[in-house]
């Protein structure tokens, strides 16, 4: 491998400025982003006496508007400026997160109407930013300091979310009144105003250039490069088998073990926490083995941490343990799946085109995260599942029988590791657009 340049182990002052803005931003970012995982969003719902099936749907709004959404998105911003999309898309962020707030104070079909409007606006924020992240950053980060840079990036905005999740759960009770919440998600949102200041000193050091032809030629174009369409399907039918799982755990363990609100937020603090291990280790083993064999353990893995789930009544612990574990164990193997998805997405994407190859990447994923949320909740909604079965001694539901069909369906998605083309690469952080 080729020493970088000098120069780029040696930034200028405005792209050191630049890359101490971008960190500092994502730090106010994540409070918000990470309620949709750490299950204060689910205990949001729950609390407005929504049903499992109505919380996943909602839960799936943030990857459904990305799907709609951020090609679109990025094609624009590639014109108007990456900057100006991105401050557009934090007001909307706060604009939504003031919504949710608001619906505290509403019950019924208005708090359902109020919460939609809320997610959808967040949603189309989020959009904007993810779609112009990258490509804002890419010239700010000089080329031998991006590994290092994008692994402190996501480490810190992690570790920030895990600092304030654990804050929460300190204020959430048994069942939490309604004002606990509306109290937490003030605090998100004025965290994404805060964001505004320091997102708009990160540098804009590449102009918006007039394209001459479309974005289904730019699509298409995109689509044409090798090996990159099959992997972009792919990723799409990962995130369809393994996406929804965290909001089953959830539902799991406040409608049928009757967790108190603090112990599911606590699950959700732990599934964070298992994140940050697998971002360094994954990161460590795509570097020596490369991204399929990574693959190829996640899938299994995913397997197991679901059907653990599912034989939680057979394994010797005590349940807050034992899902606690698990919910670490599916963050860790989460965040080593994505850090062998970023590495690849970086290796196949077609120089000219980078932002809008990685956005219709993003695109399928969060199509696949939408779908997995949407599905799972027809099926119980329809009641496809009893609403009580024997699995083994154990009596069981329908969130249990989805755990089962997803970790079936991961571990047959294994022989579609053929459509990852594996171009070595070294790991790559690719940053989160919130």
């Amino acid at each position: 491998m080729l020493s970088p340049a000098p120069e780029d182990a040696n930034p200028t002052q405005q792209q050191r400025r630049g890359m101490r803005s971008a960190i500092v931003a994502q730090i106010f970012a994540c409070f918000a982003y990470l309620a949709f995982s750490n299950g204060l969003l689910l205990l949001y719902f729950k609390a407005h006496d929504f049903s499992g099936s109505l919380t996943m749907t909602l839960l799936a709004l943030l990857p459904a508007t990305q799907f709609v959404v951020l090609l679109p998105s990025a094609y624009w911003a590639d014109r108007r400026g990456k900057r100006r999309a991105g401050l557009i898309g934090i007001a909307a962020n706060v604009a939504g997160f003031t919504l949710l707030t608001c619906t505290g104070w509403l019950s019924g079909t208005a708090a359902a109407a109020g919460i939609v409007a809320g997610l959808t606006v967040y949603s189309l924020g989020y959009a904007l930013n993810t779609a112009v992240w990258y490509a804002l950053l890419s010239p700010v980060v000089p080329p031998g300091m991006r590994g290092g840079f994008f692994g402190k990036l996501r480490l810190t905005w992690q570790s920030a979310g895990i600092v304030f999740g654990i804050a929460c759960t300190w204020i959430l009770t048994e069942d939490s009144p309604m004002i606990v919440f509306q109290a937490i998600f003030a605090i998100c949102t004025v965290a994404l105003a805060v964001r505004t200041i320091f997102y708009a000193r990160i540098p804009e050091l590449e102009q918006p250039r007039q394209r001459t032809h479309g974005l289904r030629n730019a699509v298409l174009e995109v689509m044409r490069t090798k090996g990159f369409t099959s992997f972009a399907c792919y990723i799409f039918l990962l995130a369809l088998f393994t996406s929804n799982a965290p909001a089953l755990f959830g539902l799991i363990e406040k409608e049928a073990l009757r967790f108190s609100d603090k112990d599911v937020a606590w699950m959700g603090n732990l599934l964070m926490a298992g994140s940050v291990g697998g971002f360094v280790i994954g990161g460590k083993m795509v570097d020596r083995l490369g991204t399929k064999p990574v693959f190829l353990l996640c899938h299994f893995s995913f397997a197991l941490v679901l059907w653990c789930f599912l034989l939680r009544g057979l394994i010797p612990l005590p349940p807050p343990v034992l899902l606690g574990a698990l919910n670490a164990a599916f963050g860790g193997v989460t965040a080593a799946s994505s850090i062998a998805i970023s590495s690849e997405l970086l290796a196949l994407a077609p120089y000219e085109n980078k932002a809008l190859a990685t956005a219709f990447c993003m695109t399928l994923f969060s199509g696949g995260q939408a779908m997995s949320g949407w599905v799972s909740a027809g099926a119980v909604k329809l009641g496809i599942f009893a609403e009580r079965w024997g699995f083994l001694g154990q009596e069981l539901g329908p969130y249990d029988a989805l755990l089962l069909v997803f970790g079936v369906l991961v571990v047959l998605l294994v022989v579609s590791l053929g459509l990852v083309p594996s171009v070595i690469a070294k790991a790559q952080w690719v940053p989160k657009g919130d």
